[in-house]
């Protein structure tokens, strides 16, 4: 079993069709089936069922498919520490971060960082928060930036702030007028909605359609996106509106105005994440850094934050 085999497989899993597989990893789908046909024969079992018109994961299948992205993402981090070293670097960090984190906060987060930490290096990634998880336990990631409470015991995470909702609107649109926006009124809007979390990960869509909910409200959605990215993309499209955090007004993506929600809600936050019993050398610096860019934020855009007397608070699942 190699590296090689082990990313033909994952791309066979994620399609369970191998012509697009193996469009997907750029070689002839005989190469592929044979690479798969051998992988098999090494681990003594089938990981698909191949029918006529259908690719399905066996047990055996679904059981490697964790596995193999574990392995994976631990290469990965192994690649990068070691270009890191080779660039003359002392230490490496591994960070992963939401999309918004990465236009708004992260640089000069970073810039904060190398002051501190000259010898260091840093890889970073953009991730869903899920998957942010998931590689924080793999040891994918060391720190993470990440939104909400995370409930899972095993990641622990510090408030770096709470920022207000607002309401993302099509520049020039109906919608584009001064002054707040109520809930009610907001409610008959066409709503692009981000997805739901799962049962046991409570997602950012969840924190948005809770606002309605608290209120006796009924969204109005007219599409479901998965990320903030797509949201943002549809409401500029004039498709719709959306709730976002008011931090996204700094980015200032072309085609969306935006307006104040006059709705009490307890805002969006932006936590550092860790895992408890792997905490990087790293980490002190990383959160100094962290701590003092949002301050600095804070400082200068007090108009988009809410009360921040609970930043810096660490808390963990029990």
């Amino acid at each position: 079993m190699n590296i090689r085999q082990l990313q033909y497989f994952l791309a066979v899993a994620a399609e369970l069709n191998f012509t697009r597989a193996s469009e997907r990893v750029n070689i002839a789908q005989p190469a592929l089936s044979a690479q798969i046909i051998s992988l098999e024969e090494e681990l003594g079992t089938p990981l698909f069922t191949r029918e006529k018109r259908k690719v399905l994961l066996t047990p055996a299948g679904e059981v490697l498919v964790e596995h193999a992205q574990r392995v994976l993402n631990t290469a990965s981090a192994a690649i990068a520490a070691v270009r890191a070293s080779g660039r003359g670097a002392k230490a490496h960090l591994m960070v992963g971060a939401i999309y918004t984190a990465i236009y708004c906060f992260l640089p000069n987060t970073l810039r904060l960082f190398k002051e501190l930490a000259p010898n260091s290096d840093v890889s970073l990634q953009e991730m869903t928060i899920s998957q942010q998880i998931s590689a924080l336990k793999e040891g994918a990631i060391e720190v993470g930036l990440v939104r909400g409470h995370i409930y899972d015991h095993s990641i622990v995470t510090e408030l770096l702030y709470r920022e207000l909702l607002v309401v993302a609107v099509p520049a020039g649109s109906e919608y584009d007028v001064p002054g707040p926006v109520d809930l009610k009124e907001l409610a008959t809007w066409p709503l692009i909605a981000v997805a739901r979390g799962t049962a046991t990960e409570r997602g950012y869509g969840d924190r948005i359609l809770d606002i309605f909910e608290e209120g006796n409200f009924k969204p109005t959605i007219a599409k479901e996106a998965h990320d903030m990215h797509t949201s943002a993309c549809l409401v500029a499209a004039g498709m719709g509106v959306a709730i976002v955090p008011a931090i996204m007004q700094l980015m200032q993506p072309y085609g969306i105005a935006y307006r104040q929600l006059n709705a009490e809600t307890a805002g969006i936050s932006l936590s550092l994440a860790w895992h408890k019993d792997r905490v990087p050398p790293l980490l002190e610096a990383w959160r100094e850094a962290a701590r003092n860019n949002a301050a600095a934020l804070i400082a200068k855009h007090p108009e988009l934050f809410l009360n921040t007397s609970q930043v810096h608070a660490v808390e963990q699942e029990a």
